[in-house]
Order: C-alpha cells, then structure tokens, then sequence
C-alpha cells in the first residue's frame, strides 16, 4: 500500500486526501511571485522538522537569495538535515556550455545527469525539491533532449523513494509541457481577480495520480507562517441521534413554522433592508442561549458593540453562549469563510449557525454557481453536525417587485420567511410570512412584526381580512 507523506502545508493535505505519495515526483508551476519558492521550502521544512533528509536543488536562485525568503516566514537552514544544492553559482548556469546540448553531445547529456543522479547530498534523500527546472528547458536545443534529461532525474529520484516537487515557470498550456507527462501530478499556482478588483490566490489540483484528490481550484494565502489553503471541501463526520424541533422563543413565531425548527436545517429569511431579518435571528439565538446553547454570528454588517446593544435595548437580555464575530469582505474569499466556520464548529460546538447577511458571500464569489457550491457543502457539512443555519438575503428589488432574493438561492433553504414592508390605512408595517417548511405543514398568513424596547418582538395576528399581501399595497375587504 502507498505511504503518502504530509505537505506541511494547511488545508493542502485536505484536498490530497492525507498528502504526497511517497517516492512520487510532482510539477508546481506558476507565474512570477505565485509563491512557488515558499511552498517548495515548506514542504521540505515539514520534512525538516520530522527528521526526514530533506534536498533542495536550486537552478534558478542563489542559496543567499533563498534564505533571505525563508527566514521572512521563520524558516532556518540550519539543520543538519537540510541540505541546499546551488546550480546557479556552482555551474554559472547561464553561461556553461554544459547547457547548451544537441543529439551529438551524448557524452555531455549523460555528464549533466550524472551530475545531478549523482550528488552525495541525494543519497538516502526523502524530501527534494528542484526549483526553477524550467531553465533546462530554455537551453536544451531540443524537446527530445529535455524529456530524457528530466525522465533519467525523476526515474531516479523515484527509485531512491525520494518525494519530489519540481517547480517550473507557468509559460504553456497547462498539462502539455513535457515535464507534465512524467510527473504523477500537477499543481498550478493562480492570480484570479475579482469584480471589485481584489486579487486572490488559488492552486489548481489539475492532475493527481494514485488517490482520490479533490481536483480543481482552491483557495490560498501567503501568511506570515507560509501558505495555507482553504478548501471547500467536506470535513465534518455525520453524527447520529434524533433531531429535535428547536423553539424560536416566540409562540407566534413557532405557530407559524408549524412548531419550530427542525435542527440542522437551514433557515434563509429575506426582505428589505430594515424589515427585522437580524432581529429575528438575534431572537433565536437569544432563545438557544437561554437554553444554555452555543451560537455564532458572522455578521458583515454590525459590530460587535451593535449587536450587544440591540439586545440590550430591544430584548434587555445580555447572552452568555453567544460568539459574534465580526467579518470584513475585504481580503476574505469563499474558501478563507468556509474554513472560519468549519474551525469554529469544531472548536464551540455550537447549536445554531448565522450568517448576516448572506449577499457579502455572493459578492466574494466569483460566480453564483461558486458561491451556490459553497453553501451546499456547508450545509450539508452542518446539516451533518446536527447545526442549524440560519441565513439573511437582502432584497433589492423594488419595493413592489416579488422576489424571495433575487440571486437564485431560495432553493437551498428548508424554511424560507419572508419580511415585506406594507401599507395598510396610509401606514407602513414591517410584515412577516413563512413562505415555505420543507418537512411538514406551516402557517400561510401574513403577521406584522413589531419591536418594543425592552421587550422584544411582537409578531400579531394572522392579516385574514385583507387582501393584495403579495402586491404590498393591501387593502381591508
């Protein structure tokens, strides 16, 4: 059976499902200052610090130039282990006549290999890491001369069961470079832009040979302690035991549920801004804290201190078990979220989940079947968990357009409520309706929704005697 080996890397032996094969060679490629220099030295430090013999080979940057980088993230070459092969300085790379090869220069393309194959540094090696390969192909004269140069290093380096990560400039067709071929798979370090012009950092797992590896794009950054991924992949085992039917505190509210909530399921209340959709989530949490329940609030909108004070003011209650926690859109991605609340899930154990509002998400996503991805899998990732999300979407349609949220999301929900402004006798209400209950019967009447200071809100009876609700203009019949 194949030993895969850890990466060193966060979130990246996630999407490998456990690691790097061991005694495979795998291609990093990317543009300049995708951070391929930092995830090869990475890699090897992980190696470094299990004890293992840890290589690397450098054709593209001198040893002073490497370090420089390594000691920015803390990184030392210190140890005994660690061993730095310097072909930029020790064969004046750019000048040797050694590189530049042709089909009558046997002789010097076997010298070359043997003077790679050979090296004492590589004996007994588990980790290697050749950084700037491609510059072999830049001076070998012919494509045939490269495949056979690098096929007698990797086949080499295999044998010996020695790890490898090469690293080349991102200048073709992905997958169509030689080197492609004789890797067992393919990592590609990316710049996406998105439409508020922010920049984000993705590696594309294009090819993965020998596991079942989570292809495709994943979300990275370059922190102070290296790089770190965030995928949006499952993580959370299922956990098994009867779902209860969670209260909202309210009994108005909880009729029209049809009784409550079911927990882990997903709740996504919608309306115009100001309508009361953070004041009916602040009212379940407040009814799970009560019952000495964990909750989190990611809110994009409302600081920490707001929130506090809305409870204070509105319900005079002070919550124990409650986290809030404060998001800022800039420099956060899908991925960078999802991992937040995954970590926090499994760090608090918490009853409910909300997420205020939503529409910050889809302005991070770079498109809606990104971000409607996304909240499949945390869904059924909390759904899996036993906890129960509870999501706002701001409407911007006009006030007498109907939309539920006007993205396309509605789908996901297993009860949808609706809060609309109306007018009725000249006066506008702030309105509430539950719209749909995936699991069973719910209340169909439209109840307007106030709020008294200190006392919290105030849902009132069923609006029977008018007609037009779903318009916004509605009149007494």
């Amino acid at each position: 059976m194949q030993t895969k080996i850890p990466t060193g890397i966060p979130g990246f032996d996630e999407v490998l499902r456990g690691g790097l094969e061991k005694g495979w060679a795998y291609l990093l490629k990317g543009g300049p200052g995708s951070g391929k220099t930092i995830f090869g030295i990475q890699f090897l430090m992980e190696g470094v610090k299990r004890g293992e013999k840890a290589v690397y080979i450098s054709f593209d940057e001198t040893r002073k130039e490497v370090e420089l980088q390594a000691k920015s993230f803390g990184w030392s070459f210190d140890a005994p282990n660690f061993h730095f092969i310097d072909k930029v300085s020790e064969m004046d790379i750019l000048t040797s006549d050694l590189l530049f090869l042709d089909f009558d220069s046997i002789n010097e393309i076997q010298k070359f290999i043997e003077s790679i194959i050979k090296l004492e540094e590589l004996e007994g090696a588990d980790r290697v890491f050749i950084d700037g390969i491609g510059i072999l192909r830049d001076v070998a004269k012919d494509a045939s001369i490269y495949r056979r140069i690098m096929s007698s290093i990797i086949s080499f380096l295999n044998r010996n069961n020695a790890t490898t990560l090469i690293s080349e400039e991102l200048v073709s067709e992905v997958g169509r470079e030689i080197i492609s071929y004789l890797t067992s798979g393919e990592f590609i370090l990316e710049r996406r832009e998105r439409k508020d012009g922010e920049i984000f950092r993705c590696i594309n797992v294009f090819k993965y040979r020998g596991g079942n590896a989570h292809l495709g794009r994943h979300y990275f950054d370059i922190t102070p302690n290296g790089i770190e991924v965030y995928p949006i992949i499952p993580v959370l085992e299922k956990t098994n035991g009867k779902r209860s039917v969670l209260s909202t505190g309210d009994v108005n509210f909880d009729a029209m549920l049809g009784g409550g909530i079911y927990e882990g399921s997903e709740v996504l209340i919608t309306g115009k801004s100001g309508v009361g959709k953070t004041s009916l989530c602040l009212q379940i949490l407040k009814e799970n804290d009560m019952k000495g329940n964990t909750g989190i609030i990611y809110s994009f909108e409302e600081c920490k201190e707001v929130i506090e004070r809305r409870y204070t003011e509105l319900f005079n209650y002070k919550p124990s078990k409650l986290l809030i926690k404060e998001v800022s859109p800039y420099g956060m991605n899908l991925g960078k979220f999802y991992r937040m609340v995954i970590n926090d899930v499994k760090a608090y154990n918490p009853k409910i989940v909300v997420i205020d509002p939503v529409n910050t998400l889809h302005r991070m996503a770079f498109s809606l079947e990104e971000l409607e991805r996304a909240l499949e899998i945390l869904y059924s990732q909390l759904t899996n968990a036993g906890i129960t999300l509870i999501q706002t979407y701001e409407v911007s349609q006009a006030a007498d357009v109907f939309h539920f949220t006007g993205s396309g999301i509605s789908y996901l929900a297993d009860y949808l409520i609706l809060g609309r402004y109306m007018e009725i006798n000249g006066e506008l209400v702030k309105t509430i309706t539950v719209i749909k209950n995936r699991f069973e019967d719910h209340e169909r009447t439209v109840r307007i929704l106030d709020m008294k200071h200190g006392e919290g809100l105030k849902i009132g009876s069923p609006l029977k005697e008018y007609s037009g609700i779903m318009s916004g203009v509605i009149k007494q019949i």
